[in-house]
Parts: structure tokens; sequence; C-alpha cells
């Protein structure tokens, strides 16, 4: 979510949407004359629980983000903002961060929001450990002492020695293991939420199917049904609540992309965030399509480690499987042009490299995956594989159009390199699980960036981030990765990053990159006011919505 910088900017989103009014990166139009009082949007698929330490998904940050207000969030541009931090100052040696946050910040209920509950938020999350919450590494990683609080699942009380402590009730500080030249960049995440101790009680997330627990966001739920539809209505105490317009947000849940575009054309939703590729066709040159550019790719992930697959063992198959598919050709099969983009390396484009974008200076000296039938057919015959006797692979993926098109794809121009593949589909939420415990031959793989820094992406293949079952990456790859996170020279670090990204992709083959992306929504014409960012994830505090 899955799924953005290291710039400090003191203009608040209030202010900046004061200034500019946008929509998904594209133009919905201005808003003028008369305004609903109801937002309806639909998103693609149930939320985990609505507990920040816990949700990690694309779909339930589409509802956190409305009724949390935190220290950052990431904008449109990919800065990030400050919100309820109005300022920071790093320490000279780059460990300790103190951070001073605004008064003006308050719970639905009206109780004033202190930097204790932000503290107990990230404490509590620690706590959680890795295996209920993933991004508890953000932390874990990082703050001294965090680790072994991690790994041992301890309460708040016992954290007395973690570098997250509150010196007033306005006033964070917070001392790192080691110099990290984006930690900023990882506190948009949830795991950095405040909460009520009593309201979230540790080591449990099941308070968080309580509606009425007060949330200090730009809006508070009334309503919470993961099958149907989420509602939430204004909060009164919210920081900005004199620039919050929109009365009442409604969440519709809808997998299908197909039903979200009906649900559109027929007025049930203002705003589909998740629609099939062939809405850029249907909708070409309308005000409604909503185009934006975002930091995500597109992947098959091969268990590298799966004892039902040996070949996939084999770093001769992994390669020739990569080796094997034409990209260009799965962009062309998807039919919406500008939209996509061939991928060859595991990071997208939009994030800063040594002398420019990472990707583009890595693709200028060296495309770490291209197309040649030639050579993956010569590796397969070496790894014992030919006409007369082929590799067979299931690849697996959720209930899409796009993504079963992209598996047909895939499918034909395997079958030219000795591999039969059957193609698999699971209902999303299954798949996500299936995949999680490494349930799959070949799986699709969708990542969007969590903070806006090549790290996010790469970090992903370490073995300490997959905590259902290691399915790649390998001891070799994760002391490079470790030893990136120690280096304090940001050219050599991102120098290191390419070298690791090399390794992973190029030498070891342990994934298949295909394509990156923009965002498609669909946004009712005039729609305005929310920041849709490039890690694909959608806030509408101050959203507009025509009659």
């Amino acid at each position: 979510m899955k799924n953005i910088v290291k710039r400090l900017s003191c203009l608040s989103l209030a202010a900046m949407m004061t200034l500019t009014l946008t929509a998904c990166g594209g133009d919905g139009g201005e808003t003028s004359g008369t305004l609903s009082d109801t937002f309806t949007y639909a998103i693609s698929g149930e939320p985990t629980q609505l507990d920040p330490a816990v949700g990690s998904d694309s779909v339930t940050s589409y509802i956190l983000n409305q009724i949390y207000y935190p220290l950052f969030i990431i904008g449109e541009d990919g800065s990030l903002q400050n919100e309820a931090c109005e300022d920071y100052e790093v320490s000279d040696d780059g460990l300790t961060y103190t951070f001073h946050l605004t008064e003006n910040n308050y719970w639905s209920d009206g109780e004033q929001v202190t930097a204790a509950d932000y503290v107990y938020g990230m404490k509590r999350a620690i706590g959680m450990g890795a295996a209920d919450s993933y991004y508890s590494y953000f932390l874990a990683d990082y703050v001294l002492n965090a680790k072994a609080h991690n790994d041992n699942m301890s309460d708040v009380a016992d954290m007395d020695d973690v570098g997250i402590v509150a010196t007033d009730d306005f006033t964070i500080q917070i001392t790192l293991s080691s110099p990290c030249p984006y930690f900023v960049n990882l506190m948009p995440a949830g795991v950095f939420y405040p909460l009520r101790e009593e309201f979230s009680p540790e080591h449990d997330s099941s308070w968080a199917d309580d509606p009425t627990v007060p949330t200090n966001g730009a809006y508070q739920t009334t309503k919470i049904d993961s099958a149907d539809e989420y509602v939430m209505v204004k909060n009164e105490h919210f920081a900005h609540a004199d620039d919050v317009v929109t009365e009442t947000l409604v969440a519709k849940v809808m997998s299908d992309p197909d039903a979200q575009l009906v649900a559109f054309q027929t007025g049930e939703i203002d705003f589909a965030t998740g629609v099939n590729n062939q809405v850029t066709k249907v909708y070409e040159g309308q005000p409604e399509l909503l185009l934006s550019d975002s930091v995500i790719n597109y992947y098959i992930m091969l268990n590298a480690y799966s004892e039902d697959t040996p070949a996939l063992q084999d770093v001769r198959v992994r390669r020739a499987i990569q080796l094997g598919i034409d990209r260009t050709e799965i962009v062309t099969a998807l039919d919406a042009e500008d939209v996509y983009y061939e991928l060859y390396g595991y990071v997208p484009k939009g994030f800063e490299g040594v002398n420019g974008d990472f990707r583009e200076e890595a693709d200028a000296e060296n495309k770490l995956v291209y197309t040649d039938k030639d050579e993956a057919r010569s590796l397969m015959e070496a790894a014992g594989y030919n006409e007369n006797n082929r590799l067979q692979l299931t690849y697996y993926t959720n209930q899409a159009a796009d993504h079963s098109t992209i598996a047909q794809v895939i499918q034909v121009q395997l079958a030219d390199i000795y591999i039969d593949v059957t193609l698999k589909t699971g209902e999303i939420r299954t798949f996500f699980d299936d995949r999680e415990n490494g349930l799959f031959d070949m799986a699709r793989g969708v990542m969007s960036a969590d903070y806006m820094d090549v790290s996010t992406f790469l970090d992903m293949a370490a073995s300490w981030t997959q905590y259902g079952h290691v399915t790649w990456g390998d001891e070799a790859y994760d002391t490079m990765i470790n030893e990136s996170r120690t280096i304090e020279d940001n050219t050599e670090r991102l120098e290191l990053l390419h070298d690791a990204e090399t390794y992973l992709v190029e030498e070891m083959a342990y994934t298949v990159p295909l394509f990156g992306y923009k965002q498609i929504c669909l946004g009712k014409q005039g729609v305005s006011g929310y920041i849709s960012s490039p890690q694909g994830n959608h806030v509408f505090w101050y959203i507009q919505v025509p009659e």
C-alpha cells in the first residue's frame, strides 16, 4: 500500500487549498453555484479494521485519511506537507528530532489532542508487533530501542527506554538509533497517528469497529459496514473545520471496477477510485476523466523459496521468465494511451536519484530487464526444460478485467519459452492472504510508494518486511539494504541502492518488473478541493461537490 518526500513545508493543506483547488491531477472544472452537502466515493474492496497501526492497504487508507489528522501528509506533487506539526528541528548528529505541534488540534468529542496522544499511538504500534502492525517497522527499524519492544510485543508502560517522548503537551522528541536522511518522510503513515489510550487499548483492534470512537480528522465515522459502506460526518472540532464545506462523506465498497463505472454513470457515486483502463476511451477528452502522475509499479512476484515449485529456486528459470516477457505488448494490450509505461527495473519513475530520476538514470546505463526469447529459451534448456519437458506454473491474481488481460498476455508469452501457465483468480482478500502466506507460484504484485524515497520500494524485498512468508530476497540483499541505512551521504546511499536493485532484479531475478502507470479516477464534473498524491492516496478534507 499498500504504497513521500524529505522537504519541510510550513504551508498547511488548508492554506494551500485556499490558493488552488485541484482534482486528482486533472481538471475537474471549477466548483460554482450550489454545493452538495454529501460526497459519495467508491473504494475497491473491504477495508481492514480502522486501526491506524493495522490498516496498511490502499482501500483502508481511503477511510483513515479522512478521520485522522497526522503530523504530515504527502501532497499532490509528492512534497511533505506540515499539518499537526508546525515545524521541527534535527540535531547536528542527525539523531534527535524535535517536533512542535499545533495547539489547534481537537478530537471529535472536543478534547484537545496532545503530544502524549501521538506518543501513545506510536508506542502502541511498536507493541502490536510486526505480524499485526506491518508498518511498525517504520518505527522499530529506526527509533532508539524500539526494535526489541517490537519483537517482544511489549506494553507501552514498559517502553521507557524507547526514543519517543512528549517533552510537554505540544512537543515530541524522537531519537533514532542511527541517522536516517528520510525519516520524516515516513511520518504520514498510520503508525504515527495519535490515539486516545482510553478508547484504543493495546494489542487489540476490535475497538476500531466502533464508529463512535473519537478521531481528530476532518471527519468522524457514524457507520461502519465493511461489506457495504462507511459513513463519515464533519468533525466540528477539526483544526480547519471552517474550511470543510461538505457535511457527509460516504465510502461505498465496490470491488468490481465495472460496478464503479455504472454507479458513476447513474449518479450513485461522485467519485470512482478503482476503474478499468477502458474508461480512458469512454471519457477521453472529458473533464470527468482524472489522470494523475503516480509512483506505482506492476510486477510479477516469483515464489523463489517455494517447496512446491522448486523450479523457481533456479535463478536461470527466474531470469528466463523476465526475458520471455514483452512489456510493450502488455502495455499495448491494456490499450490506454499515456497511462502506462514499460518498466525495466523494480523501482518506478518518480524518485530522486543521483543526477535526476532514479529509474531514468539507471535505464540510461543498463536496463535490468528486456525481452529476448532466444536467451530465455537457452536459460530454460540449461535448467533442463524444453519442448518435450515443459515447466508447469500457476499465475495468481485477484478478479479484475485489467489483471485478466495482463495474465492472458503473460500466459501466451511464456508458452514460447517452454512454460505452460495456468491462470488462477481469487477474491481480493483471499488473494492477499494467500500471497502473504506464500501460497502461489507466480502472482501479480502492485506497490505504491509509502513515502517519497526510493527505499520504500527496495525495502520490500528485505527478509524482515516479509512477515507472512519469505518469497524473495536473500541475506546478501539484506546486507546491502542495511548498509544503505547507515550511510549519511545521500549520493553514496543512492548509488548503493542502485547496486541493490541490480542484484535484486538482474543478478538474482527475484521479481519481474512489467510497467508503471498513472492513477485513473472518475470524478463528477466540478468536483474539486482534494489531493491525490503520487502514492495513490486521496485526501477529501476540503472536497467540494456541485449539486
